[in-house]
């Protein structure tokens, strides 16, 4: 039996909930040859028993070549067309509000989540000048938004690394501010915790907090 496959070539190719899918089926198996089936299934859409219809010889190079499109280093995208509407990411992340930020944090959590942080990162563009272009204010109620991988992939990373940075200057000014405020560092000796140790003991929890944005 032939079997024509559709084999994912980049990030692009790969539809978010096509990785929440394998994500959820793979997350309890340490069986190798069960997420290699998966792998192949989900991601090249094709019922798991057609996989047993595929030629050994070529089987093993599909697998390889999926596993490279899922180690590709993705780019930030800022505008993207999904079903006839252009969507921007926040302008202005400086900006962001209570709400998003909330929500954010809490879809980042959990790659189930994902599709929803999306539709917190990217609304359809309501005005375009030039570069620089407005979105739909966020109401809590979006949708989720299905993207391709690339988008998701380079949204996280450009997220993770924008909270990390703020995790840092935060720990940076409150070091500064108990270093040059001699009322500070009074309570704090009196209490016997002393500047290094404060700023030892912060330091942990941001690393501690940092940690967990990236799983």
């Amino acid at each position: 039996m032939k079997v024509k496959l559709t084999i994912p070539t980049e990030l692009k190719d790969i539809k978010l909930s096509q990785y929440q899918k394998f994500i959820k089926t793979t997350k309890d198996s340490e069986d190798n040859n069960f997420i290699a089936r998966q792998m192949v299934a989900i991601f090249c859409d094709i019922p798991d028993d057609i996989v047993d219809s595929i030629k050994a010889k070529d089987y093993e190079g599909i697998v390889n070549d999926i596993s490279k499109v899922l180690e590709e280093q993705p780019k930030h995208v800022e505008r993207f067309k999904m079903n006839g509407i252009e969507y921007g990411f926040i302008p202005k992340l400086d900006d962001i509000t209570v709400g998003e930020k909330a929500d954010l944090d809490n879809n980042f959590q959990d790659v189930k989540n994902f599709d929803k942080a999306m539709a917190v990162l990217y609304r359809p563009i309501v005005l375009k000048q030039g570069k620089t272009y407005e979105i739909q204010s966020y109401t809590g109620k979006e949708g989720p938004l299905d993207v391709t991988l690339d988008i998701a992939f380079g949204a996280n990373v450009f997220f993770l690394t924008l909270m990390n940075d703020l995790l840092n200057s935060t720990l940076n000014f409150i070091e500064h501010q108990v270093a040059h405020n001699q009322k500070v560092s009074q309570l704090l000796e009196k209490n016997g915790i002393g500047i290094a140790a404060s700023m030892h003991s912060l330091k942990s929890l941001f690393s501690d907090m940092s940690m967990t944005l990236q799983k």
